[in-house]
């Protein structure tokens, strides 16, 4: 939410970021949606907080009955500031509106984002059927591991799972977010931690006049889901409500390749529910406070009889404005609970039968967390932001392990504790002609403490190990710097430095975790990562609808995080207290350096008044560059991590009530494994989707994804199980709002 008081002087940029910000009313091409304005401003009799300047241009598009591109409108700027850091210069990688993300009908936002290369869960797998633990984001390509290197943020908030960093995408109903974002790393810096490869930026969509919508959708694989959402806003529009409830369920589909499963093989099933409440109420003019509230729950079958994973999630946040003509203010506190449990299995070789391999039946985490944010122009053409923030981490696992004869073996109990604090400034300065100046500067205190990792005997109490792991306390700078040059109306360049790092996550340095019979065992004595980022740029307009852009970067990374492979038997069987018959043991290691260079390029056409089109491509080439201790490593790739990715769109109106996209996305061949020695192959898909405005009220959304069955593979173990991704899906939605 965008909070704020218009100046009466300046340029256009202002209408984009607030418009943006405040009703999701921006098309994917920046243009603005005025069936979205309609709706938000023919919803309030008393337009208050926003001002007489932008009710005036949004009556005009109201009457106008047709969208206009954002240079011909004359807005004079604003102070604003929010949560996100943001200034009003920014340039988002990539972008979607509310109108952007209801065309296409995801049943979890990453869908959405997979249409830009850049962006990647760990396994080419929706995060709708993947497990959590792997559904960290990684841009370019730069994770070494399944650990989030992007810092996921919703109206601000971390969304980085407090004990192992990954996101839980299902919680987060498309329909109740007015846009994302794709910050790149230089903007990011400013985060810190869990920052260096960008910021991914979820804004929901802000409480205004009296609405209640609907969403359901039903489909392939038993897929069906409902999202309730209603606002209600106070005649003096000092007070605004929202309450929204969604849920989602699926009997999934097999993730095991045909030719591989046996008896005790099932299909990836899930069940979502969510709920969130948020209120603003403005006591004064200048003040705004938001109180929220939102819980959810996620249930999944893990592909066998036994297995399976399943999360809770409980947040709640206060956030409070104070803004003045030349200084906005804001703090904020929340706190977030989670609980997670898992089961994993060994799988006896025809997939005839199974018993519990690994019970991880108890793994809580909490986050505590504030900040305080100021805004203010210095100066005509200058912007800064400055602050400090605060997040305490604590998680542990609770675990039965070493299923032997009916009973487990071993009962584990590992975690501990993090504190994250920092001082941050930002600043932007567009005074010079033709030229704007960006910077940022921050400086972090952390700390780890209360690591530990006891194992004992079920039966009878009897302690195998007793491990408690020294506290441990740094600082880390994370700085950037920017520069755009305009060339001309049509040509600008770009570039950027930045340094920034990422802590190990509680999960990482203490929680161990198996995948059929191959053992990835945690390391208490993990380090920072440390990114530099180098990134050049351009963007150039030939022809009136036609926008190309280049960007070339490279990521040098010191002590990368990675499952290092352990290949000596009597090494592997100490650190993992056995090794699985056909199976492998790896160890979250330290790698001396790593680098990820490559270039990003797009072009968008806008063909005519009703169709426009997208190609997006990523080449990023990542490789272990310097090991001294981990020598099978140098030289190769990431796993997961493929050197191209490209994604072809095309959308526009067939009939005037009528909308439809289609898009392409492939991909080159990446390994599973950090030595390079289990390949997946490239692959492809298409997805078509549409929308029907049925009446003022409703509109019919409809989508396939996978259209021509492909089958994907996301993972291959040491044992030579396939997994596969989703076939060719198919579902269809109704939105009633009234």
């Amino acid at each position: 939410m965008v909070l704020g008081t218009l100046k009466f002087r300046g340029a256009t940029k202002s209408l984009e970021a607030r418009l943006r910000r405040r009703t999701g009313a921006l098309s994917a091409d920046g243009r603005l949606d005025t069936l979205e304005l309609a709706r938000i401003f023919s919803s309030r009799s008393r337009i208050s907080g926003l001002n007489w300047g932008l009710m005036v241009v949004g009556t005009f598009l109201i009457g106008s009955g047709r969208a206009v591109s954002l240079p011909e409108i004359q807005l004079l700027p604003e102070t604003m500031v929010t949560a996100e850091r943001y200034l009003g210069g920014d340039v988002s990688t990539a972008s979607w509106s509310a109108r952007d993300i209801a065309l296409e009908l995801p049943q979890t936002i990453d869908q959405v984002l997979s249409g830009n290369p850049e962006f990647s869960l760990y396994r080419r797998q929706s995060a709708l059927f993947g497990n959590p633990t792997s559904a960290g984001v990684s841009l370019r390509g730069v994770g070494a591991s399944a650990a989030a290197r992007t810092l996921v943020l919703r109206d601000g908030i971390p969304q980085n799972d407090p004990f192992g960093g990954w996101v839980s995408w299902a919680r987060y109903a498309p329909g109740s977010l007015s846009s994302v974002r794709i910050i790149p790393a230089a903007q990011g810096a400013v985060w810190g931690n869990q920052s260096p490869a960008g910021v991914l930026h979820l804004t929901g969509r802000v409480p205004l006049g009296h609405l209640t919508r609907m969403r359901s959708l039903g489909g392939s694989h038993g897929t069906r889901g409902l999202t309730l959402m209603n606002t209600r806003e106070s005649d003096e529009a000092d007070l605004a409500v929202q309450t929204s409830v969604h849920t989602l369920m699926s009997d999934g589909f097999y993730g095991l390749e045909k030719e591989q499963r046996g008896v005790i093989d099932r299909r990836l099933g899930l069940t979502t529910r969510s709920a969130d409440f948020r209120l603003i109420w403005r006591p004064d003019d200048d003040l705004t406070i938001e109180p929220s509230l939102s819980f959810h729950e996620e249930r999944r079958g893990n592909g066998t009889a036994i297995s399976g994973n399943a999360t809770e999630a409980l947040d709640f946040s206060v956030r409070v404005t104070k803004s003045t003509p030349l200084l906005t203010l804001q703090s904020l506190a929340y706190y977030q609970q989670r609980s997670f449990e898992s089961v994993f299995s060994k799988v006896a070789t025809d997939r005839s039968s199974e018993v519990p391999a690994l019970d991880q039946f108890d793994v809580p985490g909490e986050g505590i967390g504030g900040g305080f944010t100021a805004a203010l122009s210095p100066g005509e053409d200058i912007e800064v932001v400055l602050g400090a923030d605060l997040r305490r981490l604590r998680g542990e696992t609770n675990e039965q392990a070493g299923f032997v004869d009916g009973a487990f073996l071993r009962r584990r109990k590992a975690g501990g504790e993090q504190l994250l604090g920092g001082l941050f400034i930002r600043g932007l300065h567009e005074g010079i002609s033709r030229l704007s100046l960006e910077g940022s500067a921050r400086i972090d205190y952390w700390s780890f403490t209360d690591g530990l990792r006891i194992e004992e005997r079920p039966a009878t109490g009897a302690l195998l190990r007793d491990s408690v792991y020294r506290d441990r306390e740094d600082f880390e700078p994370s700085l950037s710097g920017a520069l755009r040059y305009r060339l001309s109306d049509l040509l600008e360049l770009r570039a950027s430095l930045a340094t920034s790092f990422r802590l190990p996550t509680i999960n990482e340095l203490y929680r161990p975790f198996r995948v059929r019979n191959d053992i990835t065992e945690a390391n208490p004595t993990l380090l920072r990562e440390r990114f530099d980022t180098v990134d050049l740029g351009v963007a150039w307009r030939p022809v009136p609808g036609v926008s190309c852009d280049l960007s070339l970067f490279q990521h040098w990374i010191d002590d990368a995080i990675a499952n290092v492979p352990i290949t000596n038997p009597t090494e592997a069987t100490l650190v993992a207290g056995f090794v699985p018959p056909g199976g492998s043991v790896a160890q979250r290691q330290n790698v001396d350096h790593a680098r990820v260079r490559g270039l990003s390029a797009s072009m968008r056409w806008k063909f005519s008044s009703r169709w426009s089109g997208a190609l997006k491509y990523l080449f990023s080439r990542s490789r272990f560059t310097s090991v001294a201790e981990q020598n099978g490593l140098e030289g190769k790739p990431f796993p997961q991590s493929p050197e191209h990715g490209v994604t072809a769109t095309i959308r526009g109106r067939l009939l005037d009530k009528l909308r439809i996209f289609a898009e392409m996305e492939t991909s080159s061949s990446q390994f599973d494994d950090p030595t390079g020695e289990r390949r997946l192959g490239s692959w492809w898909t298409t997805r078509l989707g549409g929308e029907f405005e049925a009446t003022d009220n409703v509109t019919i959304h409809a989508r396939v994804e996978n259209l021509f069955d492909q089958e994907v593979t996301t993972g291959l173990s040491s044992t030579g199980m396939r997994s596969i991704g989703q076939p060719r899906s198919f579902w269809l939605g109704m939105d009633y709002s009234f």
